[in-house]
């Protein structure tokens, strides 16, 4: 007779976890999904129903709202004082006077409505007088989206406007004289208490829109009056009237809860409305409370009839896998005699024999590696030799400068001052690119070494190129090294070196703005249009891939990285007349900002002294 045991023993370890599992998760998960269908199915189509009902009773009531208010635009729009205004011609602001004097329509309706916050005639009429209900169409009213839509329709829009830091649903109507001239517009807007009321006290949010999305009222914090909210599958057309479910289209309302949208074309004429009703998640967790109860004990009932079984199961399988651990603990210990022998033929066992192998292994592996280790540190000998070697052979730049002096002051003896003046400008050049360090420098120090640079040009091209620098700045004012050099190098490279005289470079250093502005121009040949456009794209994207205009890109690079991206470079350029580099820098600058930063700037200073324009 074969022992239950040992058969379980030699049961493969698969199989043991499989069935355990499944002796103790079945049941649970049975119940759960039996009790979550049923709980979500009713709450939730229970819910949905009130949703829709309330949807579409927001949209009747609104509807009517927006009727009342285009009803009294209308009166206003066709009253005989407006016809007035915009029909006549009045030539000086008595006749103005009176007729505001004698004519207050515009204000009567609007304190006979509850319904309408305001009504704003804007009059764009050549010497045109305004009160406080008639104003005149200004540059900010003209140039906005509502006005300009006004012009070119012949029909009331409603738009939701931002005015006076707040957004109002407004109706816009274009004003039109006899002749059918354009005058100007009249804006009636809701009082925001209509959407309150019309939301009410309730246990749901409640947000309507309008046009495209546009929110002009919210009761949920997570939705601003003003912002866009859309359904990702609705599509609006005219004469649209219906509701509809939102699943997880508007994702901000789905977080929050159960969401319905209802949808209306007011009076066919275009003029689209939304309206939202959400209820959230916590008020469904009263009633799934309730019906939980109901099945408390049953799941509690498989829960432990699970777990039971579960220690039984596992309680076989501990004791093997204690054995295990411990002559693992043993191999990592350091003590490689596995004398003890494990009985089975499951995973475990295989594991165990696996385990032998692996130490026999571990044995070999550690007599290779002493013989390793003893040739690298042989390797590791010779090679700090060879690298001693290879420093001493290395020029040490004090050697260069003092060879470049030498040849001064021979050229000097010589009595040729031009050749000593011009080597001892290359000296004091090619020592501050070797010196540059991490940190600020002063723009005193960056416009001194960028002069060296020039009068080496304007050695080299005699009277082909001249140049100036203009500088407004404190020239304490800190500043990266080298950003302007390498500017005015490609001025030289690519607009200065082409022409045959009256080549010129200016250098300029000002306030602007509460910035640093520094430019750089040249009367040169310009950059093409392609050309320009590759540049252009280059800066955008801070490209130093190509070997071509590293060195604007560097620049305009490490500006952004230290700075912000809204400091760099700008190029203005024009074919024949030249071209302007404009940098800009913040007014007032952190001198430990490169401390913070992971990217170390002498490796940015090599990749500029390596890769010029």
């Amino acid at each position: 007779m074969i022992n239950p045991i040992q058969k379980l023993l030699n049961t493969k370890f698969r199989n043991k976890l499989v069935f355990m599992c499944i002796t103790a998760i079945v049941p649970v998960t049975l119940a759960g999904v039996f009790l979550l269908y049923n709980l979500a199915d009713t709450i939730k189509v229970n819910a949905l129903n009130n949703s829709i009902s309330t949807a579409d009773s927001l949209k009747a009531r609104l509807n009517d709202v927006i009727l009342t208010v285009s009803n009294i635009s209308e009166r206003v729009q066709q009253s005989d004082t407006v016809n007035e205004l915009l029909n006549n011609r009045f030539v000086n602001q008595d006749e103005y006077f009176n007729y505001y004097m004698q004519n207050g329509t515009v204000q009567e309706f609007s304190d006979a409505y509850p319904q309408v916050e305001s009504i704003t005639l804007y009059i764009d009429m050549e010497g045109f007088v305004p009160n406080s209900s008639f104003k005149v169409a200004d540059d900010s009213v003209c140039s906005s989206y509502w006005y300009k839509e006004a012009m070119e329709s012949d029909s009331a829009r409603w738009q939701v406007i931002y005015s006076n830091e707040e957004y109002r649903l407004c109706r816009i109507s274009p004003l039109k004289d006899h002749d059918g001239n354009f005058r100007g517009t009249l804006v009636s807007s809701i009082a925001p208490s209509v959407y309150e009321e019309l939301a009410g006290k309730s246990d749901y949010g409640v947000v309507f829109s309008a046009s495209q999305g546009v929110v002009f009222y919210s009761d949920i914090s997570s939705v601003s009056v003003g912002t866009v909210i859309s359904d990702e599958e609705t599509y609006i057309s005219y004469g649209i009237n219906y509701s509809q479910i939102l699943d997880k289209k508007t994702n901000r309302l789905e977080k929050i809860g159960h969401t319905v949208a209802s949808y209306f074309d007011y009076d066919n004429t275009g003029n689209f409305f939304q309206i939202y009703v959400t209820k959230p998640y916590s008020l469904f967790n009263d009633e799934i409370n309730n019906v939980i109860l109901m099945y408390i004990w049953y799941i509690f009932l498989c829960i432990v009839l699970s777990v039971l079984i579960t220690i039984l199961f596992s309680s076989v399988f501990s004791r093997r896998i204690q054995f295990l651990k411990n002559q693992m603990h043993k191999v990592t210990a350091g003590n490689f005699a596995l004398d003890e022998e494990i009985n089975g033929t499951d995973e475990i066992f295989e594991l165990y024999q696996d385990l032998k192998k692996m130490v026999d292994s571990m044995q070999t592996l550690i007599n290779d590696a002493y013989e390793s280790k003893i040739q690298s540190e042989s390797f590791k000998l010779n090679q700090v030799e060879a690298e001693f070697k290879a420093l001493a052979s290395q020029i040490n730049p004090h050697f260069l400068y003092n060879t470049l002096e030498t040849i001064r002051m021979k050229a000097y003896c010589n009595d040729d001052k031009e050749t000593a003046d011009l080597v001892k400008k290359l000296g004091k050049f090619m020592r501050r690119c070797l010196e540059v360090k991490d940190g600020m420098v002063t723009l005193e120090s960056e416009l001194e070494f960028t002069k060296s640079y020039l009068e080496l040009q304007a050695a080299r091209f005699g009277d082909r190129a001249s140049y100036s620098i203009y500088c407004e700045v404190d020239r304490s004012y800190k500043i990266l090294p080298l950003i302007i050099q390498p500017i005015v190098e490609n001025a030289f490279v690519h607009g200065i070196e082409g022409e045959k005289s009256n080549g010129k470079i200016d250098i300029k250093v000002f306030y602007r703005s509460g910035t640093v502005m520094i430019e750089v121009s040249d009367n040169g040949q310009g950059i093409p249009p392609d050309k320009l456009r590759e540049l252009l794209a280059k800066l955008e994207k801070n490209d130093t891939s190509s070997g071509k205009s590293i060195g604007l890109t560097n620049v305009n690079k490490r500006i952004k990285m230290y700075h912000g991206e809204q400091y760099g470079l700008t190029v203005e350029t024009a074919l024949g007349r030249g071209t302007t580099i404009r940098i800009t820098l913040p007014k007032v600058v952190d001198e430990n900002v490169m401390k913070r930063l992971p990217e170390k700037y002498s490796e940015i200073s090599e990749n500029i002294s390596s890769k010029r324009l």
